[in-house]
């Protein structure tokens, strides 16, 4: 086994000391880029292997340096043509990972999105009545519910949501509509990319309301969020 996974190694490091090399033909560049997006200890090794050659570009040419140049002005020359050399391969490696890691993010919050979709909840805002006691409390909520139907960050809906989230059993304005905030709350966090936060949030509401239809989704989504 030990002997087949030095094998399986060295053809990994093989690949990406040929892809960062530029050495691969369009096909197989096109599959490993491929491979990148979709397996995050591939990009590990290739971003690890890409400081180190660079690390060894970088002695090589100083050795060269110190060998070939006998004045002044031609090692500031060879100095800036290293640098400018040095700046292109770093720029390089780094755009190409921000491109990877830009579709990799983009991909992740489509599915996130795709996840939370089935489970948004509608709220009528035009029910409540004006001048009763809790009116602003549900207003307020109503509207941080429907940010979470937005694609927009989520951070401020969190911010909000947590809080009263937490004084729930402290502080009984909201508690009329616990559920609610429990699970909206957990959409949030699912579209923040917060999977654990949710599953506890989810469990808690299980745990609150067995034998109910909200245990029910609440389980439906946990298992789909075990996928993610």
């Amino acid at each position: 086994m030990d002997k087949n996974n030095d094998i399986l190694m060295d053809s990994i490091d093989e690949r990406i000391e040929a892809f960062l090399r530029g050495n691969m033909s369009a096909d197989e560049e096109a599959s490993f880029k491929q491979e990148l997006k979709e397996n995050p200890e591939l990009r590990h090794q290739a971003m690890t292997m890409a400081s180190l050659i660079k690390g060894l570009q970088v002695n090589e040419l100083q050795k060269e340096s110190n060998i070939k140049e006998s004045t002044v002005q031609r090692a500031a020359s060879a100095s800036i043509k290293r640098h400018k050399y040095i700046l292109w391969w770093t720029c390089s490696i780094a755009a190409a990972f921000v491109v990877i890691f830009g579709i990799y993010k983009v991909r992740r919050n489509n599915l996130l999105d795709e996840t939370v979709f089935p489970y948004y909840m509608e709220y009528d805002l035009s029910n409540i009545s004006r001048g009763d006691v809790d009116s602003v409390a549900i207003a307020h909520l109503y509207t941080l519910f429907s940010h979470i139907q937005e694609n927009g960050k989520m951070s401020d809906v969190i911010k909000e949501l947590e809080p009263i989230y937490q004084s729930l059993d402290d502080d009984y304005t909201y508690h009329p509509w616990a559920n609610d905030i429990a699970w909206n709350l957990a959409l949030a966090y699912i579209k923040d990319d917060q999977i654990d936060k949710a599953i506890q949030i989810l469990d808690k509401l299980k745990q609150e309301n067995p034998d109910t239809p909200i245990y029910n989704k609440a389980d439906e989504l946990i298992k789909k969020l075990s996928d993610l």
